[in-house]
């Protein structure tokens, strides 16, 4: 392992670089609010009410907004850590289809988990807007929490597939490179030789093409009609 000797050999590391990417810097934020999203609701986000002991969501006492925003948030979270660790060994990836393919699926991803953050953030304001206040005793700061890191996290995965989809487009699959150049190739060695090439020089000698039309010539020229000839009598 190697030990960075100074500080401008520690900025210049390859960890160091990995991590003022932008991409990477939003695959974090991501993480984070997800894993806010989802520890806030599972540890306050089941309160008793004044009057019994049971627990109950604080969202309007409904436990499908509850088990939806901590199911999102931790698959969410996994997403993030997953795709991290995919990006620290994307330069190692040889193979240009499996590179591609890995990108269009960060893009479709990145997508999907905008439109769930939008429809959980709606999903989510509109029940603590249902909830009667001081209707719990606890429990109000962690859903506030969870809305409102919802939608920072909507921002956040729209960036992502920003990203993701000017990476997919910069980057060119190299097959199809490829394939360009060889064209190129193909149509600079099948173009028309030039006037001065040697190609053109006409070749003297008996078995050249000027020889052989000069010599092709006197059979070529336009035949003359028979004339009539005067017989002797005999």
């Amino acid at each position: 392992m190697h030990i960075p000797e100074s500080l401008q050999d520690l900025a210049d590391s390859e960890a160091v670089q990995f991590l003022k990417r932008p991409k990477t810097i939003t695959r974090i934020f991501a993480g984070v609010f997800s894993l806010i999203v989802f520890s806030s609701l599972l540890t306050d986000g089941y309160q008793n009410k004044t009057d019994n002991s049971q627990l109950h969501c604080v969202l309007n006492s409904n436990t499908a907004a509850c088990s939806f925003a901590v199911g999102a948030g931790l698959l969410s979270f996994l997403s993030s850590l997953a795709f991290l660790a995919l990006d620290a060994h994307e330069v190692r990836l040889a193979s240009t289809r499996f590179k591609t393919a890995f990108q269009l699926l960060d893009l479709i991803l990145a997508v999907i988990w905008a439109g769930v953050w939008a429809v959980g953030f709606c999903f989510l304001a509109n029940q603590w807007h249902r909830s009667p206040p001081r209707y719990f005793l606890l429990g109000s700061n962690s859903a506030k929490a969870a809305i409102t890191f919802s939608f920072f996290s909507i921002l956040v995965w729209i960036f992502q597939a920003y990203l993701a989809f000017q990476e997919l487009r910069n980057d060119a699959p190299v097959p199809y490179k490829r394939s360009l150049d060889e064209g190129g190739v193909v149509l600079t060695s099948l173009s028309p030789p030039s006037a001065t090439s040697p190609v053109n020089a006409p070749t003297t000698g008996p078995h050249g093409p000027s020889y052989a039309c000069s010599s092709l010539s006197p059979y070529l020229s336009t035949p003359k009609p028979p004339r009539l000839a005067m017989m002797p009598d005999n």
